[in-house]
């Protein structure tokens, strides 16, 4: 079984982990258990969305199966029926989102942190690239390729995107860097380094793409034995 663990304790732990990122929207956690925790929850979801809840036999189904995968069903369910239908109704898949941390200390097991998306001012990935167009713009460095892809998606489907980024962004440049020590670590920063970004969103280059030479023939290739063995004799 995942995690080492039985299924009756599997399931335990996944229905508390889906519970508290329901409530809270977003919890750190190992990536194992994150990936599973992802995988359950965005079921859930969906399955939410695809009911019709005009139809009371259909609800009444949808909160049978709400109320035996989750716990906290005060909190769970109305934001199961009611925000998450409509704050995703534009989405097929991917309400939620890992994002990598350092492993923990002790065991050294990979750590992260797992959100729902565009949950509003608690969402991590939205500071984090906020805070590095904050650091980019007072070195006065442009905006790399990943950055404004992140920046792109964030603001895709959020209601004054613009507005509330640049008010992010502000907020960073105060909080992060608005000391003087803060404000000299930026000027001793290592340079970007040039050059294309490793992974999937590696950028496209020009390079110099040379020719391969033509293959000889069949009939060059029998010339060419017969030479040799005439050499030979």
């Amino acid at each position: 079984m995942p995690l080492g663990r039985s299924a009756k304790h599997l399931n335990l732990t996944l229905r508390n982990l889906a519970s508290s990122l329901i409530q809270y929207e977003s919890i750190t956690t190992t990536q194992a258990k994150a990936k599973l925790t992802q995988k359950y929850i965005e079921h859930l979801i969906t399955k939410t969305k695809r009911a019709d809840q005009t139809n009371p036999q259909q609800l009444a189904k949808v909160k049978e199966l709400l109320r035996g995968h989750l716990y906290n069903h005060d909190i769970t369910l109305p934001k199961m029926l009611e925000t998450f239908p409509q704050r995703y109704a534009n989405r097929v898949n991917g309400y939620t989102r890992i994002l990598k941390l350092e492993n923990r200390i002790g065991d050294n097991a990979p750590q992260c942190i797992i959100e729902m998306v565009d949950n509003g001012s608690r969402e991590m990935r939205f500071w984090i690239t906020a805070k590095t167009v904050a650091r980019l713009e007072l070195q006065g460095l442009p905006l790399d390729h990943l950055t404004e892809k992140n920046m792109k998606d964030l603001l895709l489907r959020r209601e004054n995107g613009e507005a509330v980024f640049r008010d992010a962004v502000e907020t960073c440049k105060k909080e992060f860097f608005g000391t003087e020590e803060q404000k000299k670590e930026l000027k001793v920063l290592l340079p970007r380094i040039k050059g294309d970004t490793s992974g999937y969103h590696r950028t496209f280059t020009n390079y110099v793409v040379v020719p391969r030479p033509n293959k000889s023939s069949g009939a060059e290739k029998v010339d060419a034995a017969a030479g040799a063995e005439k050499v030979d004799a």
